[in-house]
């Protein structure tokens, strides 16, 4: 891949992700070079809008009960409070950096069950070989990407891709569940980021 994102390059995603039973994908046109949309969406914290904030809060809650329940309710860790909410955040957090080319793309992988109330698990894959090749049954495999490509003189198109992969029926029917509830709310707060990112670019306060 060329490292000036240009359109038609293959795509990071599809090295880890080919095959999907789910893709959501967000994309705007920026007046802003691909250099600087990415490191401003790189850097961009969306816990600086209110209800992107109180959203991402949501999802996070019933981890957050089950944590206070079993007693680990003030240990630090994923789902502690965090003062920002940045792409470079998501690592460490359940998330792997999957794989990156500067200026152009960046692709995060998580292996979970979004159903639970728990969704992590101490058996999933923590590095881009393991999640490339991970196939068992009972988790969904999802990767998100972000993607900057040139459009014209001096603009952008960002594209925000997430897919999600299931290898059963049972886990199928149960993520379908999951995201007739919270599948909304996701691509409202992707939305929002798109805004907040042409805010910010724009530089407005």
């Amino acid at each position: 891949m060329t490292s000036n994102g240009a359109a038609g390059a293959p795509l990071l995603l599809d090295q880890f992700l080919p095959e999907y039973d789910l893709a959501i994908v967000h994309a705007d046109v920026f007046r802003a070079p691909p250099a600087e949309c990415y490191e401003a969406a790189r850097e961009m914290d969306l816990f600086r809008a209110p209800l992107a904030r109180a959203l991402l809060g949501l999802r996070a809650l019933p981890e957050r009960v089950a944590d206070t329940v079993r007693g680990r309710g003030r240990t630090p860790g994923a789902t502690a409070a965090r003062g920002t909410f940045r792409l470079k955040d998501m690592v460490g957090l359940g998330w792997i950096l999957l794989g990156e080319t500067p200026g152009a793309e960046m692709v995060l992988g998580q292996v979970s069950r979004p159903w639970k109330s728990v969704a992590a698990s101490a058996d999933v894959p923590t590095t881009p070989e393991q999640f490339a090749g991970f196939n068992q049954p009972g988790y969904a495999k999802i990767a998100a990407g972000l993607r900057i490509d040139p459009y014209g003189a001096g603009s952008s198109i960002v594209t925000v891709e997430t897919r999600v992969a299931i290898r059963d029926e049972k886990s199928r029917r149960r993520f379908r569940r999951y995201w007739a509830f919270v599948g909304p709310f996701s691509s409202l707060i992707r939305r929002m980021a798109l805004r907040q990112l042409a805010h910010e670019l724009r530089g407005d306060s």
